[in-house]
């Protein structure tokens, strides 16, 4: 078994840098123990940090390369995080809980394939594009002289990226790959609870040869320095993932210095069954895909379950059979399809969020406790609501946990406002045979992403939410256009 990632230091200014403050433990939640520990940064290094990003994007090379010579770097920084792939999913293991099999192919294999996709697309995009102007007004007042409109894209400039606790790797190399290629500079400060794969970009960065002050990672167990990035007016741009709680404080934060800003925040997705997709399999393999996602923990997960209401009984005990019959365990234990959740607290708030539910009239059909074969580690047995009205905070709440609502619907449109009935617009599926159906009812959800029967998450799709869930988007084109200043260039003859 490979052994997980270890830093001793942090990552500034092209530097392996001591941490200045405490170090910092990072406990498995498996075990509830302290497996290793990384170095922290006291404010002060924070500001160095900002300030070598600011040196770095208004006086050195990167920002003006050729984007084809910045994705050669950002390839070699992508090889050098392969080169540690075994000891990236053991890290993942051990620090987020994930199970094996969604440490390697969710957290790590994803985020590589990620890393090396989104340089190479950004290299195909032009650096400027035409207006599209009236052929009348491509000419001068004069009529002599042909005028030149054009859109031409420039880096924004230093980004702060502040990532989460659920997928750290792969939501860091969605800001710091599409940043780095749009020719900004970055500081990466990690969710507190999963730092070392932010590290390990670091280190990676420092191999591959990006200039000084290009990316630079700091770590801290509290949010001082991550106010700092947020408020400072070197910094031109937030990127942040995270719950909308922290998204509004950081907006806030922001906006004295009236820095762009792009949140990706919470979901409370549903999962929209049409009559006709309620065969055997469909309905059991998306909630066990809910549950088998870092045991819920993903925003964009679909855990609001809405059916017809004719088959509502029997679309709950199948939804429960699923809940009762997932194995909750170590994530090293190849039965295992549940692992824990990330911390105590947050057990505690799953909890709380669960007998909320029940309180305000759902019916509680499974789950809801703690595992009793499991004494240590922070595990929830996978749950499973009935709700008939959705006010319930069950409904509208995101868990970020183990946890579904099932709810029936008397007709279609019923269905849509149930569905839209929600401050989150971040994803959601519909499911159905009929696929020009799917796809008018599809047009017909607030949501950054719908899927009909399936979804794709790569390089190339952006993801993003309305309302509540966020501003901006992540991956794709899209993505890289929030790490860009659109500048309109008029050129014509001297007079």
């Amino acid at each position: 078994m490979a052994d997980h990632l270890s830093f001793a230091q942090l990552y500034i200014d092209g530097l392996p840098v001591d941490g200045a403050s405490e170090t910092l433990g990072v406990e498995d939640p498996a075990h509830e123990e302290i497996f290793t520990t990384v170095p922290t940064a006291s404010l002060a290094q924070v500001d160095a940090a900002i300030e070598a990003a600011r040196r770095a994007f208004d006086r050195g090379p990167w920002s003006r390369q050729p984007a084809r010579e910045r994705a050669a770097t950002l390839a070699r920084m992508a090889d050098a995080l392969a080169a540690r792939h075994a000891e990236l999913v053991e890290t993942a293991i051990r620090e987020t809980g994930s199970t094996a099999l969604v440490a390697r192919w969710a957290q790590v294999d994803m985020a590589l394939e990620h890393a090396r996709a989104l340089p190479e697309l950004f290299a195909t995009l032009p650096d400027w594009e035409h207006n599209e102007l009236p052929l009348a007004d491509s000419l001068d007042p004069t009529g002599r002289d042909v005028v030149l409109s054009i859109r031409r894209y420039e880096p924004c400039g230093v980004v702060a990226a502040i990532t989460p606790y659920n997928f750290p790797l792969q939501t860091s190399v969605w800001k710091v790959f599409s940043a780095l290629a749009a020719g900004c500079s970055v500081v990466l400060r990690p969710s507190p609870l999963t730092p070392i794969t932010a590290l390990a970009l670091g280190a990676a960065a420092r191999e591959a040869g990006l200039p000084p002050g290009t990316l630079n990672v700091v770590v801290e167990a509290g949010s001082a320095g991550a106010e700092l990035l947020t408020a400072d007016r070197r910094v031109d741009c937030v990127s942040f993932t995270g719950s909308t709680d922290v998204g509004r404080r950081i907006a806030a934060q922001a906006a004295p210095t009236v820095k762009r800003v792009v949140l990706e925040l919470g979901g409370k997705s549903v999962a929209l069954y049409l009559p006709d997709a309620l065969g055997p399999g469909g309905l059991e393999s998306g909630v066990a895909t809910v549950f088998g996602s870092m045991a819920g923990q993903g925003c964009a997960l679909q855990t609001r379950v809405l059916v017809p209401r004719e088959n509502l009984a029997d679309a709950v005990e199948r939804v429960a059979g699923v809940a009762r019959s997932l194995r909750v365990g170590h994530p090293r234990d190849p039965e295992t399809a549940v692992g824990p959740v990330i911390s105590a607290a947050q057990r505690d708030r799953i909890e709380r969020l669960v007998a909320a539910g029940v309180d305000a009239g759902g019916k509680l059909v499974a789950g809801g406790d703690r595992p009793a074969h499991l004494d240590v580690g922070y595990y929830v047995a996978p749950t499973v609501l009935l709700v008939d009205d959705n006010r319930n905070p069950a409904a509208q709440r995101e868990a970020f946990g183990p946890v579904v609502t099932i709810q029936g619907y008397d007709d279609l449109d019923q269905a849509v406002d149930i569905a839209n009935d929600s401050d989150y617009g971040l994803s959601g599926g519909i499911y159905t045979g009929d696929l020009k159906l799917g796809l008018s009812v599809a047009e017909r959800i607030r949501s950054g992403t719908v899927q009909v029967n399936r979804g794709i998450a790569n390089a190339y799709t952006p993801m993003g939410g309305v309302k509540q869930s966020g501003i901006g988007r992540e991956r794709g084109v899209a993505g890289f256009r929030e790490y860009q200043e659109l500048k309109h260039v008029v050129v014509a003859g001297a007079r």
